[in-house]
C-alpha cells in the first residue's frame, strides 16, 4: 500500500488531537465555559473523527471528498478558535506549569488548525 501525502496529513492532524486531549486533560484551568466546552468538543471530538478517517484512508475506503473538505474546514476554524481562546484565557495567568502546559495547548491546537487548513486545500487539489 502506498502511503499518499493525504494519509500523512490525517496522521499528523490525529496526533496532534491526542497531543491536545492529552495537555487539556494536563491543563484543566479554563474558568470560561465557553472555552471549556469548545476545546474540550473540539479535542475529543476530532480525535474521533480523525481516527475513522484515518482508519478509512488505510483501508482503502476514504470518504466522499466534499464530507472531508466540510471536516477540515469546519475543523481548521475550530481548533484556530480553540487555540486563540486557550491562550487569551491563559495569558494573565501566573507563570507556573500548568500555564506552559495549556500555553503549549493552544499553540498546538492552532498549529492543527492550519494543517487542517492545508488538508483542505491538499484534498481540492487531488
Amino acid at each position: 500500500m502506498a502511503v499518499s501525502r493525504l494519509s500523512i496529513v490525517k496522521f499528523l492532524e490525529l496526533a496532534l488531537a491526542i497531543a491536545c486531549v492529552v495537555l487539556h486533560y494536563k491543563s484543566l484551568g479554563e474558568r470560561d465555559a465557553i472555552t471549556q466546552l469548545l476545546t474540550s468538543g473540539t479535542f475529543v471530538g476530532y480525535s474521533v473523527i480523525l481516527i475513522a478517517l484515518f482508519a478509512g484512508y488505510l483501508l482503502s475506503n476514504p470518504i466522499n471528498k466534499k464530507l472531508d473538505m466540510f471536516f477540515s474546514l469546519i475543523g481548521c476554524a475550530m481548533f484556530i478558535a480553540s487555540g486563540v481562546l486557550i491562550l487569551k484565557e491563559w495569558e494573565n495567568a501566573w507563570s507556573n506549569d500548568t500555564k506552559k502546559i495549556a500555553i503549549s495547548k493552544g499553540s498546538l491546537a492552532i498549529v492543527n488548525g492550519v494543517l487542517f487548513l492545508f488538508d483542505a486545500v491538499f484534498t481540492l487539489r487531488d
